[in-house]
């Protein structure tokens, strides 16, 4: 009896299951996140994502986080077609800051304009697997949406200093 705890005792305790590598467009952290296959490499969401249009939002939206908790986003709810001369170019921008809660980001919005009809501003961001971000039911892949005759720096969101 005695021989067989010890035997139990020195028995190392199984190693736990790596880490599950990040998907594409999410971008690793050293942060980790608990779940029930243990610890996982956790996202980092900053950097810029864009979704087009999706659910009761009719138009596309580009949006950044920084580092520094603040994102900006920036919504093409009409934007001016090519050739033509428009009064209003149809983009409306708005910000705040974010923080992570395990692979969910959420955000409170603290300046920009009221929402559009029908495309309520973004509250909760979450993780996929396949490395995108999903806010209700909206999915949205890294980098910038551009409409014709636009520029990627006229669609940029721009988080003010």
């Amino acid at each position: 009896m005695v021989l067989f705890t010890l035997w139990a005792c020195s028995q190392t305790p199984p190693e736990p299951p790596p880490p599950v590598a990040a998907a594409p467009g999410a971008v690793p952290t050293d942060q980790t996140v608990p779940t029930l296959l243990g610890e996982v490499q956790g996202v980092a969401f900053v950097g810029e994502w864009t979704s087009l249009p999706c659910g009761g939002r009719t138009y596309a939206r580009n949006i950044k986080f920084n580092s520094d908790q603040h994102y900006a986003a920036v919504d093409m709810v009409d934007p001016c077609p090519p050739g033509q001369e428009c009064g209003w170019s149809g983009l409306t921008g708005f910000s705040g800051l974010w923080a992570v809660q395990g692979l969910k980001l959420r955000v409170q919005e603290i300046g920009g304009v009221p929402a559009a009809a029908g495309g309520p501003h973004p509250v909760l961001f979450e993780a996929a697997a396949d490395g995108t971000l999903v806010e209700n039911g909206c999915t949205y892949q890294p980098g910038l949406t551009v409409p014709p005759g636009y520029t990627e720096e006229r669609v940029r969101p721009i988080i003010a200093p």
